[in-house]
């Protein structure tokens, strides 16, 4: 063979090799996103309508975001991409728990864990009144968001289980107004509410007056705000001559003071020791300490029922001996007697004795502590908000 033929051989050869070699080279198949060290943010760090950050490694300028739930689906916004994070918009009507799917390359890869979204109405710059309001007053809260149908939530410890006040409020411009409904008093929650959708707006104050007939019985005694107070019970409990409770030992003595404020813990204390007591003891198994008396009470007034009174202090007492008389205008009279408080006997005295006001003076202010089993005097009731 000559050289020629030699060469073109040879060169044939090699074609037929690149060929084959092309031919059997596979060509690179797409995979799913690797990705790792993946961090979803809880619950408190989501809002809607703002950005919301993933933290990991792996992720691609060309990643696509879907977050799902039983509600369907739908792609999410990104807006940044780093070796360390991806960010994306979330709408402002998401909420619930979605899954969350990044999609490369029509490959998928479904992250661990969920993205929580709180039902929130999305609000910004909300400014509730920087003072306290009067009863069935005005209030205007300031706010961008607001939409007409909005309800307003009232709603505070102090009132009875499960009681919330609702009102739909008015939108006008850039804030939400409404009037406050009869029976709203003291500091409030403030909410708004949208369909499912909840978000707390922060407390109001609404100004109440010694006097004032609400929560089951008669405002006696407020602080300078108007919006923290004492409200007494319109009638005496039990009968005339109640005893306090058993008289012990000064090391078996509940722990009272007689600070005005403290007449619920009093209350509590007193409670805790007379159910001690009866473990080791049958004398007061069927008699009724003053405490209890105020602790069982439930006053229903319509459809609401007040059951967290408890029995007053010593200073509450004597703040309520100090406006007996507007009580009496107010359909809350106290008969003439001895009252208890909750405040125990001082010093070495504590166990057996207990603190009484007393009312048959008609403005002279008297009190002293005696027996607590030998005295049978009368009980008031009162509640705080």
């Amino acid at each position: 063979m000559n050289l020629k033929l030699r060469v073109t051989a040879w060169a044939c050869c090699c074609l037929v090799m690149v060929a084959c070699e092309k031919e059997t080279t596979p060509k690179p198949e797409p995979i799913a996103p690797i990705l790792k060290e993946i961090i979803i943010p809880s619950q408190s760090e989501v809002m809607p309508g703002q950005d919301v950050v993933i933290r990991g490694k792996g992720f691609s300028k060309a990643d696509r975001l879907y977050l799902e739930n039983i509600e369907g689906s739908f792609e999410a916004t990104v807006k940044e991409v780093t070796d360390d994070f991806i960010r994306f918009a979330l709408p402002a009507d998401a909420g619930g728990n979605y899954k969350i799917k990044v999609e490369r390359a029509e490959k998928t890869t479904v992250l661990d864990g969920e993205l929580i979204v709180p039902f929130v109405v999305v609000l910004e710059d909300v400014e509730l009144p920087g003072e306290s309001v009067a009863r069935l007053a005005e209030v205007n809260i300031k706010g961008k968001g607001f939409e007409q149908g909005d309800v307003i939530e009232l709603s505070a410890g102090f009132y009875p289980q499960g009681k919330v006040f609702e009102i739909i409020g008015e939108v006008i411009g850039e804030e939400i107004r409404f009037a406050l409904p009869e029976g709203v008093y003291g500091e409030n929650e403030v909410a708004v509410v949208r369909g499912n959708r909840r978000t707390n707006l922060g407390k109001i104050g609404v100004a109440v007056h010694v006097g004032d007939e609400l929560g089951g019985g008669v405002v006696f005694w407020t602080d300078q705000s108007g919006i923290h107070g004492l409200i007494c019970n319109k009638t005496n409990i039990g009968t005339p001559t109640e005893p306090f409770g058993p008289g012990v030992v000064l090391t078996q003595a509940a722990g009272t003071t007689r600070t005005l404020g403290q007449g619920r813990t009093n209350t509590e204390r007193l409670l805790t020791h007379i159910s001690a007591f009866r473990q080791n003891n049958t004398s007061w198994d069927d008699k009724k300490t003053a405490a209890e008396w105020c602790d069982q009470l439930k006053v229903t007034v319509g459809n609401d029922v007040y059951e967290d009174w408890f029995l007053p202090s010593l200073d509450e007492l004597i703040e309520l001996f100090n406006v007996k008389g507007l009580l009496a205008q107010k359909g809350a009279a106290m008969p003439a007697n001895n009252y208890w408080t909750s405040t125990e006997g001082d010093g070495d005295a504590a166990g057996w004795s207990a603190y009484y006001v007393n009312f048959y003076e008609a403005t002279n202010l008297v009190y002293g502590y005696v027996d607590k089993e030998g005295w049978k005097i009368g009980i008031r009731a009162i509640r705080s908000f």
